[in-house]
């Protein structure tokens, strides 16, 4: 298997926007919405899990050259196609792409899926892209990373509530 492709971030957000992919970015690449920049190996994102949306996705995900992750074993052991019928079944998938790592999530621990993120979900202009890209509201991020609860999530959520305090102060 060739090695993973270095992150570009905004060119795999301006792809899917392209394909027309409703979407809501979660994980650490999410928290640049809220004023807080930090380094991360992949995007995240829930999709809306419609069926022609994930047609959309799959579609999205063959101009990438997506491929399944499962860390080192064979992803036709999986059994599941990466196609909208495999998306469909639901769960997470993490995927190799020609832009980087992209990770799907549909369901969120603490949260749900897509209908519960995103209404709260803040659209932010991303340079390069044309549309607004919705990201995680700042209390749906806190709620996703207590559930999480790992040491980077907790320094995370910390940076959240400094960056509310400093917005609120100012």
């Amino acid at each position: 298997m060739p090695a993973p492709a270095p992150l570009q971030p905004l060119a795999l957000l301006r792809t899917l926007l392209e394909h027309g992919v409703e979407f809501v970015v979660i994980g650490g690449f999410s928290l640049a919405a809220h004023g807080i920049v930090r380094g991360t190996k992949d995007v995240d994102i829930v999709p809306a899990p419609g069926r022609a949306n994930l047609e959309r996705l799959a579609r999205a995900l063959n101009e990438v050259q997506a491929r399944i992750d499962l860390g080192g074993l064979d992803p036709d052991e999986l059994g599941v196609d990466l196609d909208a019928d495999g998306l469909g079944l639901g769960g997470n998938w993490v995927l190799l792409t020609s832009l980087g790592r992209l990770d799907i999530i549909q369901d969120v621990p603490g949260m749900g899926g897509y209908e519960r993120l995103r209404p709260g979900a803040v659209l932010w202009p991303v340079p390069g892209v044309e549309a607004p890209v919705p990201f995680a509201g700042r209390d749906d991020l806190i709620a996703m990373k207590l559930a999480a609860g790992r040491p980077q999530d907790l320094l995370d959520i910390a940076d959240l509530e400094r960056a509310r305090a400093q917005e609120e102060g100012s």
